[in-house]
C-alpha cells in the first residue's frame, strides 16, 4: 500500500542571520578528531572518533564524559545503540566491539580481515555492519555472517529487506546498488562517471532517497533509485554525509565548513553557518532535534531543526503513541489511517478480518517521530468489519475497527 507521511511545511524564522541557524555549539572534555555520533534517546548520546576515544552525554549534551575503551581498539569509524545500554562499535583495528552497561565495559565481539566501517540497525533484532564486505546479525548481534563480500561506502536499509549502498568499482568511481531481500543479493542502479565518487545516502520511504559526494554533489530518487535527478553540482568542497527530518528538510556537510540544508525536498538548498575543517556526521531523533559533529571535537546541536519553525507545532511536540480512528468511517473501498509516535521506533501497522487473519500489511519498518496517514484500498475484499493495529515493539500496541459498506 502506498503510506502518505504528513508532510510538514518549515518556514524561516524573521530574525537575524546569525540566529536562523540555531546550533548550539556543544564542549567536549577533550578536543579529538570525531567520527560518528548516535542518540539512543534524547538525554543519553555517545560521539566516537580517532584516538581510542569516546564521549558520553546522560543531559542532552550539556555535560560530556571521556569513556575508557580497550586498548586494542585503536580509531572509531562508526556507533550504534540498540537502547541506552547495549551498543556496538566499529573500530580500526578489524574489530567489532560490544557493551551492555552503557559503554563502561567494552569486549571484542566479532572479529573481521579487515577494519568495520560503519554500523546500522533497522530494529532491535536486524542489523548490519560494513568491513571487507557486508555483514548481518538477526538476533540484536549475538552472531553475525557475511553477506556480501564487497566493501560498502555507505549503506542504509528501510525496512529488513530494502536497502541500498554504495561500493567502491576500484576505478575511482562508485555503483549504487539495491537490494530486495535483505542484502543477500544486490543490483546495480547506476555507476558515476567522471571519478565523481559518492560518500552518504539517505532514503525516508523506499522511493524518495538522496545521496551527496564530490565537489558538494547532490541527487535525488523518487522511484526506488531507478532514475535519479541531480540537485546540486556546483564547484565546492565534498559532501560526506545526509540526512533528511522528513520528505522537505534535509541537511549535508563535509568540508571545510560546507554545511547544506533545503526545506523543499532539494529543489533549493542554501548554505549554513557552522565552523569545522569536516563535517562527519549528522543525527536528527526527531524533526526538531538533531546534532551534527566535525573534526577536532567540534559537537552543535539544535532543538529547533536549525532554526526552523513548523507551521503545525501540535504535531513536532509529539509526545505519546497515538492511533486515530480511520476516515472516512464506514468506507468504500479507500479509508485513511493515521498514528502518532513521539520517537524514532520500528513500526507495524496491520489490518486483520473478523477471524483474526492477518489480511494487509501496511506499515513494518522503521519511522522518524511524527504524524503518519496510510492509506488502505480494501477493493478486494467484501464488506464487513475489520481490525487494524498499531504495534512498537515492547512499548505500545493498540487496536481499532472500522467498517466496510459495499
Amino acid at each position: 500500500m502506498k503510506i502518505l507521511i504528513t508532510v510538514m511545511l518549515y518556514l524561516m524564522l524573521f530574525s537575524a542571520p546569525d540566529a536562523k541557524s540555531q546550533w548550539v555549539n556543544q564542549v567536549l572534555p577533550i578536543s579529538f578528531p570525531v567520527a560518528s555520533c548516535y542518540f539512543p534517546s534524547a538525554n543519553t548520546g555517545y560521539i566516537v572518533g580517532y584516538g581510542n576515544l569516546i564521549s558520553k552525554t546522560s543531559n542532552g549534551g550539556t555535560n560530556w564524559i571521556d569513556m575508557s575503551l580497550p586498548t586494542t581498539a585503536e580509531n572509531m569509524n562508526s556507533v550504534w545503540f540498540l537502547n541506552e545500554n547495549t551498543g556496538f562499535l566499529c573500530s580500526t583495528r578489524d574489530t567489532l566491539l560490544y557493551t551492555t552497561n552503557g559503554g563502561i565495559n567494552w569486549t571484542n565481539h566479532f572479529y573481521t580481515v579487515y577494519q568495520s566501517d560503519r554500523i546500522f540497525f533497522i530494529n532491535g533484532q536486524t542489523g548490519w555492519f560494513t568491513s571487507n564486505g557486508l555483514y548481518k546479525t538477526t538476533n540484536a548481534g549475538i552472531n553475525w555472517f557475511q553477506i556480501s563480500n564487497q566493501r560498502a561506502q555507505s549503506f542504509i536499509f528501510i525496512n529488513e529487506s530494502t536497502g541500498w549502498k554504495i561500493n567502491y568499482t576500484g576505478s575511482g568511481n562508485n555503483e549504487l546498488l539495491k537490494t530486495t531481500d535483505g542484502g543477500v543479493s544486490w543490483n546495480v542502479m547506476f555507476t558515476t562517471g567522471n571519478f565523481r565518487n559518492l560518500y552518504s545516502i539517505d532514503f525516508i520511504n523506499e522511493n524518495t532517497g538522496w545521496v551527496c559526494g564530490y565537489r558538494g554533489y547532490i541527487a535525488k530518487t523518487e522511484n526506488g533509485g531507478v532514475n535519479w535527478t541531480v540537485q546540486r553540482d556546483v564547484e565546492t568542497d565534498a559532501l560526506y554525509i545526509i540526512d533528511f527530518v522528513n520528505p522537505n528538510t534535509g541537511w549535508a556537510a563535509g568540508d571545510n565548513s560546507l554545511v547544506v540544508r533545503t526545506t523543499n525536498g532539494g529543489s533549493d538548498w542554501t548554505n549554513s553557518s557552522l565552523s569545522a575543517s569536516r563535517f562527519q556526521d549528522i543525527k536528527f531523533i526527531n524533526e526538531n532535534t538533531g546534532w551534527m559533529i566535525g573534526s577536532f571535537g567540534k559537537v552543535y546541536k539544535t532543538t529547533n531543526n536549525g532554526g526552523l519553525t513548523s507551521v503545525s507545532p501540535d504535531e513536532t511536540q509529539v509526545k505519546n503513541y497515538s492511533l486515530l480512528q480511520n476516515y472516512p468511517n464506514p468506507f468504500n473501498p479507500v479509508t485513511n489511517l493515521e498514528f502518532v509516535i513521539p520517537d524514532q521506533e520500528f513500526v507495524s501497522l496491520k489490518v486483520y478480518d473478523i477471524l483474526g487473519n492477518e489480511i494487509s500489511v501496511l506499515v513494518n519498518e522503521m519511522k522518524r517521530a511524527g504524524s503518519y496517514t496510510t492509506e488502505w484500498n480494501a477493493s478486494e475484499y467484501p464488506s464487513g468489519i475489520y481490525f487494524y493495529i498499531l504495534s512498537v515493539k515492547g512499548k505500545f500496541v493498540e487496536t481499532k475497527s472500522m467498517m466496510l459498506l459495499k
